[in-house]
């Protein structure tokens, strides 16, 4: 594609989006940074504050898609919400990210019965979370702008019940045991998916870090993360909502078993080639990808955001079904004028002829 110098948008966020999530061709390339905290920073506020707090993070979401003009806005997505609902105990610094610090089960025998599939209107955080995508979508829905929940996946879900290394150690030692938490933990994430399109959300990623290349090998992703993800994937997709799957990491060797769980679109990392994922599976799925977050979003100066957002674009844009986006959730500490020089990038080199 060539620069054609910076062009009035033909097409409204949500339509550009929702013409690149079916494979077509828009005017122009979307663009989404996965800003999380980087939101919350740009109006001073701690991460702590959101997790108590709708209206903070709604806010901040709704600010910066004003400001800087990308193409959605993110719910309060990859705090253990759904596990934390169910018995998991977090650790809330003051200033990061959540993490799991007790798993709820911690014996099968004693604390699989204990599961409950939670009510997504009454327990835990899930409800705070549902409450900020509809204040999103009630201003978002007048701008034409996509609003994204987000939902974990089955494998993620089970690591953050059980705890990553058990998990992983269960699938020699106690593969049964295994299943049956997965089992469970699909039917939570069904129900809470559910009431994620039913707050507003026009798609929904689907986050699985967990499952990737370099947590484990494409036998185990066979038989205990694709059976279910693809599940998963099928009730979600009856709500009617676009969904795309998101693995951190080396995917390289499953990107077509991450294409037949029946997403619209798969969202890749910077270990990923755009090119020749575009060859592979770009014919089932759009593609979302796939600038450094740490390398170049937070690290880099302008000229290399360009750069590299000019290179997925030529890798992958050809013919539609493209999305350019961070590889992962953004830094607090990138500039802004780097998420400012993504949006220009797509609004001139990104356009379609």
């Amino acid at each position: 594609m060539t620069s054609i110098g910076s062009l009035k948008d033909e097409m409204t966020s949500y339509d550009r989006l929702m013409t690149a999530f079916e494979r077509k061709q828009p005017d122009r390339v979307p663009v989404t940074p996965f800003n999380r905290e980087w939101c919350l920073r740009q109006l001073g506020f701690k991460f702590s504050a959101a997790m108590t707090n709708a209206e903070i993070y709604a806010f901040s979401q709704l600010y910066c898609i004003k400001k800087f003009g990308y193409d959605m806005v993110l719910d309060f997505l990859a705090v253990h919400a759904e596990s934390e609902a169910m018995g998991s105990r977090l650790h809330i610094p003051e200033d990061a990210a959540p993490s799991v610090a007790e798993p709820a089960v911690k014996d099968y025998k004693s604390d699989l019965p204990k599961l409950k599939v939670p009510n997504p209107w009454k327990d835990g955080r899930l409800p705070m979370i549902l409450k900020g995508i509809q204040i999103m979508k009630s201003v978002c829905e007048k701008m034409n702008i996509p609003v994204m929940g987000y939902v974990q996946a089955v494998w993620r879900h089970t690591c953050m019940l059980r705890g990553v290394e058990k998990a992983m150690l269960d699938v020699k030692k106690n593969p049964d045991e295994l299943k049956e938490l997965c089992e469970i933990a699909l039917e939570s994430l069904i129900v809470y998916g559910n009431a994620v399109a039913e707050a507003g959300a026009d798609l929904i990623w689907v986050s699985d870090p967990v499952s990737s290349g370099d947590m484990i090998s494409r036998k185990t992703f066979e038989e205990f993360v694709h059976p279910f993800l693809k599940r998963e994937i099928k009730a979600l997709k009856r709500t009617g909502v676009k969904l795309f799957l998101h693995i951190c990491g080396n995917v390289n060797d499953r990107l077509d078993l991450m294409a037949s769980t029946g997403v619209d679109a798969i969202s890749v990392d910077e270990k990923v080639d755009l090119a020749k994922a575009k060859e592979l599976i770009g014919g089932q799925v759009a593609i979302m990808g796939n600038l450094s977050p740490g390398k170049t979003l937070l690290s880099g100066k302008q000229e290399d955001v360009e750069r590299e957002s000019k290179q997925a674009i030529d890798a992958a844009a050809k013919g539609g079904g493209f999305i350019l986006a961070s590889g992962c959730l953004t830094a607090a500490a990138m500039p802004p004028e780097n998420v400012e020089t993504m949006v220009r990038v797509v609004k001139t080199y990104g356009r379609y002829q």
